[in-house]
Formats: C-alpha cells, sequence, structure tokens
C-alpha cells in the first residue's frame, strides 16, 4: 500500500509595522507669503482637540507640499517647515517610527503576518525548522488605480459562499495600463466586462480567453479565469472622471469624455462621436464649465438624455415673458396716439392699457413705434400722467428664473441626431419596467404620468423653436411675412437678422392666432398676429426699431434685413388654461418665409 508521509516545511513570516494614522480638521490656517523659502514654521489652529497628535507626526493633506513634522498643544499646531493651510481641511496625522523614544518597540505597532497557513486542527505550524522573517515598514493601503481583484464565489446550488475570501496564493488581479488613467466604471453583459479608464475604453473576456493563429486572430477558448483577455477600443475615449454619465439601452452604451469634449456612444460597430452630429460647439464650450454631466435613458421615449450641471448660471432660451410695465405719457392727448416720454421695450402689442378711468382692460396696444404707442381707441392721457400696461388674459405667460445651472439634451438614434433642449433638471435618472424615473433633488417623479404637457416638476414652461432661414446665403433679403403648418397658437417671440453695424434688425413679436386678439372700437374680433388661412397661419413681418437703420426710418411697417433671419417660436396653451387646454396636442410642422430682394 502506498505510503503517506507528513514532511517538515519553512514556515515564512512577514514582521509589519502597522503606523498610526489620525485625522483633524483646521479651524484657523496660515498663509505662506513665500512659498520659495518656507520660514521656520507656521500655526493652525483645530476645531477639536485629539490625543492622537503627539509631536513629531508627519503630516499630510491640501496644501502640504513639503515635508512637515508637527509640534503639538492642545488644539494649536506648529508645522515645519511653513505651509500653506486653508480653513476647514482635513489633515492626516501619521507617526515617523514605531519605535518610541526610550527605544523600546510597542507592542501595539508590529505584527506578525504568517505568508502560508497550514490549517489543520491543532496542528503546530510555527515549530518545525527555520524560521525565515521579512520586515515590511510600508504597511500602508496600496491604491492601484488601474487594477481589478476578484473575490471567490457564491454556489447557489451548495450554499457555500466564499465572496468575502481573497487568496493571495492565487492569481485574482487584472491590470491595465495606468498611462490611460484609472478605472472609473466596470459594466458586465453576457460574457464580456466592459472597462472604462479616464482616457480608454477596453472589452475583457469572462470566464474564458483567447488564443491567437499564426495569422494573428484570436478564437475564445474556456479556462479557469475569471478575467480574461483585455482588449482596447480604437480610438482615444475614455470616461474621463464622470462615470454618472453613463447610460445603456440594448447593445448601445453611452457616455461622455469631458477633456475631449466628446460624447460617445458604444455600439457594435466600436466607438462613434455623436456630439459631433451637429452639436459640437454647444458640447465644446458647456462640457468644460460642467460639474456634473448625468446621463439617462428614457425607454418612453427612446431617447438618451444627457443633463449638464454647470459651475455657473447660464441663460436659458429664448423666452420672453409679459409683464406689468409702466410709461410717462409726454404730451396731453385725445386720440390713439399716445406719446411718452421715453420708448420701453417691455410694452407689446395686446397689452392692456390700465389707469384709474379705465380698470376693464377695454383699451389695448394695438401698435409700438419708438415712443409712441397706438391703442384700440380714442383715449384722453394727460402730459405727466404714469400709464400702467398690463398682460390681458389672453396674452399672460408664466414668469420664470432666466438663469438656470443645467441645459438637458436629448438623442434620438432613430434620427441620430440631437432632437430638443428640455426644461427639467435631473440630477439622476433611469427606466423601469418601460418607465422613466428621475431624480430633482431629492425627489422622484414619474414621467409621462400627468396629461399636462409641458410641466416637469410640477413647473410650466412653454415650447420654444429656432428655425434659420439662409436660402441663398449671398443675398441681401427682404423678409416680409412669416407663416407655419401646425397647431394654432404658435407665436414669435423672437425674430432678427444681425446687421453689419453689429446691432440687429429686429421684428415685433407677432401673437398666435388667439392670445393676439383684440375687440377694436366698434366690438369687431380682430388680430395682432397670424390669421389663419387654408389651414395655415400667416403674418407679417414687422421691423421693431428703425432708429438704428440708416436711410430706412420711414419704412416702418417694413420686414427685417439681412443674409438671414434667426426666428424663435413659442407655443403654450390657449389663454394659459392650466386644466382642459394643456392637455392638448400641440405640433408645429413647418415654418415658411416670403422675401425677396432688398432694395438698400
Amino acid at each position: 500500500m502506498p505510503l503517506t508521509l507528513k514532511i517538515k516545511y519553512f514556515n515564512t513570516f512577514i514582521l509589519r509595522e502597522e503606523p498610526t494614522v489620525t485625522t483633524a480638521k483646521v479651524a484657523t490656517g496660515t498663509i505662506d507669503t513665500d512659498t520659495s523659502s518656507p520660514g521656520a514654521g507656521s500655526t493652525v489652529i483645530l476645531e477639536n482637540s485629539n490625543s492622537d497628535i503627539v509631536n513629531g507626526m508627519i503630516v499630510h493633506g491640501p496644501g502640504i507640499s513639503l515635508k512637515t513634522i508637527c509640534s503639538v498643544s492642545g488644539t494649536t499646531l506648529t508645522l515645519t517647515p511653513e505651509q500653506k493651510i486653508e480653513n476647514g481641511v482635513t489633515l492626516t496625522f501619521s507617526n515617523t517610527t514605531p519605535y518610541p523614544s526610550e527605544g523600546l518597540v510597542a507592542n501595539n505597532e508590529w505584527h506578525i503576518e504568517e505568508s502560508r497557513i497550514r490549517g489543520g486542527f491543532n496542528e503546530k505550524t510555527v515549530d518545525f525548522g527555520v524560521k525565515a522573517y521579512l520586515v515590511d515598514k510600508k504597511y500602508n493601503r496600496n491604491h492601484r488605480k488601474n487594477a481589478m481583484i476578484y473575490s471567490g464565489i457564491y454556489n447557489s446550488r451548495t450554499g457555500v459562499n466564499d465572496t468575502n475570501q481573497f487568496s493571495i496564493g492565487e492569481s485574482i488581479t487584472k491590470a491595465v495600463d495606468s498611462v490611460y488613467g484609472s478605472i472609473q466604471k466596470l459594466y458586465a453583459e453576457d460574457t464580456n466586462l466592459l472597462i472604462f479608464q479616464e482616457n480608454k475604453v477596453h472589452n475583457a473576456l469572462i470566464d474564458k480567453d483567447a488564443i491567437f493563429t499564426a495569422e494573428g486572430s484570436s478564437l475564445s477558448t474556456t479556462a479557469k479565469v475569471v478575467i480574461g483577455q483585455v482588449s482596447p477600443y480604437l480610438g482615444e475615449y475614455g470616461i474621463g472622471k464622470n462615470p454618472e454619465s453613463f447610460a445603456v439601452y440594448g447593445f448601445r452604451k453611452y457616455f461622455v469624455d469631458k477633456d475631449r469634449a466628446a460624447v460617445l456612444r458604444l455600439s457594435r460597430d466600436g466607438l462613434t462621436e455623436i456630439s459631433s452630429y451637429g452639436m459640437k460647439s454647444f458640447f465644446r464650450e458647456n462640457l468644460q464649465i460642467s460639474s456634473r454631466i448625468y446621463g439617462m435613458y428614457d425607454l418612453h421615449a427612446k431617447n438618451f438624455i444627457l443633463s449638464l450641471e454647470l459651475n455657473r448660471p447660464v441663460q436659458q432660451n429664448k423666452q420672453t415673458f409679459n409683464v406689468k410695465t409702466t410709461g410717462v405719457v409726454a404730451e396731453t392727448s385725445r386720440n390713439k396716439e399716445i406719446k411718452l416720454k421715453s420708448s420701453n421695450s417691455k410694452i407689446l402689442v395686446g397689452m392692456a392699457l390700465e389707469t384709474e378711468e379705465i380698470k376693464n382692460k377695454t383699451v389695448v396696444v394695438t401698435a409700438v413705434r419708438n415712443n409712441v404707442v397706438t391703442v384700440s381707441k380714442n383715449t384722453a392721457v394727460f402730459a405727466n400722467d404714469a400709464l400702467t400696461f398690463v398682460p390681458t388674459q389672453d396674452f399672460l405667460t408664466e414668469p420664470v428664473n432666466p438663469l438656470t445651472k443645467f441645459k438637458t439634451i436629448a438623442f434620438d438614434d432613430k434620427v441620430n441626431g440631437w432632437t430638443s433642449f428640455l426644461t427639467y433638471n435631473p440630477r439622476f435618472g433611469g427606466s423601469v419596467a418601460s418607465n422613466f424615473y428621475t431624480w430633482n433633488g431629492a425627489d422622484l417623479y414619474k414621467h409621462y404620468s400627468n396629461e399636462d404637457k409641458n410641466t416637469f416638476y410640477e413647473q410650466f414652461q412653454p415650447s420654444t423653436v429656432t428655425v434659420i432661414s439662409n436660402q441663398n446665403p449671398s443675398l441681401v433679403k427682404h423678409y416680409k411675412t412669416i407663416n407655419y403648418e401646425g397647431t394654432n397658437n404658435w407665436k414669435v417671440i423672437d425674430m432678427f437678422s444681425p446687421a453689419d453695424d453689429n446691432n440687429n434688425y429686429n421684428a415685433y413679436p407677432i401673437p398666435g392666432n388667439i392670445t393676439g386678439r383684440y375687440f377694436d372700437q366698434f366690438g369687431v374680433t380682430s388680430f395682432a398676429g397670424f390669421t389663419p388661412l387654408e389651414k395655415k397661419y400667416y403674418a407679417n413681418v414687422i421691423i421693431n426699431d428703425t432708429s438704428t437703420i440708416t436711410g430706412i426710418s420711414s419704412l416702418t411697417t417694413t420686414g427685417v434685413k439681412g443674409f438671414f433671419a434667426e426666428t424663435t417660436l413659442e407655443h403654450q396653451p390657449v389663454n394659459n388654461d392650466k386644466t382642459s387646454n394643456r392637455k392638448k396636442h400641440a405640433e408645429l410642422f413647418s415654418v415658411g418665409f416670403n422675401y425677396e430682394q432688398s432694395l438698400y
């Protein structure tokens, strides 16, 4: 029969130093005026005393650029050499040597670690043979930002759970090239693992490996490895330090590389820079000033949603909100024209004149030209009277904060382009069971569950569409009319064309078919804006200010002139109704312009 013989073996031990580490928060710091030649010391005041901080400890933390030793007296620290320490920072203190001043080894500063454990019951593992040992004086945590480690497995069939075991006797780590920065995100699908570094994206095999033929092609094989062959994707793109920008739907993954001002899509055809689809300038300007970049996928609309939280507030999309405004009468008058002492761009067509005598909003502004306001019927006003112009119910919009720290935009794979800016500003979101959820602060919202259109986070904002008319780009055009196909109540809130003298040729705002209606002195309904005709809506383009345009001051009804025209249309429910009208569907199919060659 075979002979079983228990052999002796060498045990290897490591004598490890366990340094003392503690932290403290600075209440009052010092400012070094001359960092090139640091002084003998500087003083900082801690928020609270810490008995673990002793003389001679090394100081680490923000503002510490040199090896700095501290001496302590209560909450007062003296740092040598002098350092620049800001208020409110947290400093870390560690001992410099495991040996106290009397030259003895402290019991709690060293421990023995056996490198190979026999593990038998009642085995005398330390009594055999010669014992080799090694002293490790750098027993600090090792941050391998470009490496992965995996544990044992959980066997659901037997119930054996080894996920808390990390065997040092086995190769359980996998590293990628450190030149591409740290690993920011891991995503597993099927038998592949996606590894997102700051400046690179890799694909690793799971539970299989790859062998290569003589021609260089790879063949997948089963192997006893958890993480197999790692292959980088083509293109110098990564996820930066914004793993929160990652979103996935089906076989497509979306993320942002802030350093390269790029939004990426990872699909079966590799990496694609989707930010270049008509939005290159937008992302170049806004990604650099973004503190957080939130990516999510709207499963209901089949859109990738990207929300940028900016470092500073920026102007929202062009919107005008009518509020009460005033003007002072220059000359006594008893007709339809009221001359004011100065012009007021906030006085708009459709507003009502409100005075002590006029309180029922029957006198409505029909035209504004510089400082001359035309109203719907003869009105008696006197010099130096202060007149108030208010939005009528038919011409009212809700005011919102014109500044925002967010910009949210949607990408649609069906058209391979960015389709819309969104007015809601989520800090996180995602889809579950075909429903789309977002967080606004600590509140969770379910989208597409409210019948009210354009209402997000319990706030309503109208839809806006900006179009550019640039046919015959070298021709100076005279835009006379504008028309659109769609539902009613679209209005032009802004139309302009840049001039050579850096002044804009602006048009008057054009109210919608409903919001722009008014009644004249005979009770006849008229329209100050779009007029329906053969299922289209038409309106004249009237220049807003002729004073800055030389030679055409007499053409008070002329249209906008320029090489091109930029027009912003806005839609809101009829009469600003918050109930039934907000539930109605709105469409804008096309926008057209009528122009002729300018004579000027």
